[in-house]
């Protein structure tokens, strides 16, 4: 039977206590551009239900500019899954 979340959790936090600070930092750089392409991710799907195309370039051109610009945060690429990263659950974090 599989961990639930709050033990895999639990692990988690264990794991971050014997984190370097170099190693957390990387960890938690993981967990939030994740969140971030999430996100992303999910105003999109909302956009394609209620905008046009020509609406929703407009949007992401925008959103875009904000977060560039406005914000100073370069794009946010995501090519590893949280197993990858954190290996079969988010327990077992890779220093």
């Amino acid at each position: 039977m599989g961990q639930t979340y709050e033990e895999q959790f639990r692990r988690f936090f264990q794991r971050c206590k014997s984190m370097t600070l170099k190693s957390f930092q990387e960890s938690m750089n993981v967990l939030h551009t994740r969140a971030y392409a999430a996100a992303e991710r999910q105003y999109k799907e909302a956009m394609d239900i209620v905008l046009t195309p020509k609406q929703k370039a407009a949007v992401i051109e925008k959103a875009k500019e904000i977060r560039e610009l406005w914000d100073g945060m370069g794009t946010v690429e995501t090519s590893k899954t949280l197993e990858e990263t954190f290996g079969e659950t988010i327990g077992k974090v890779e220093k």
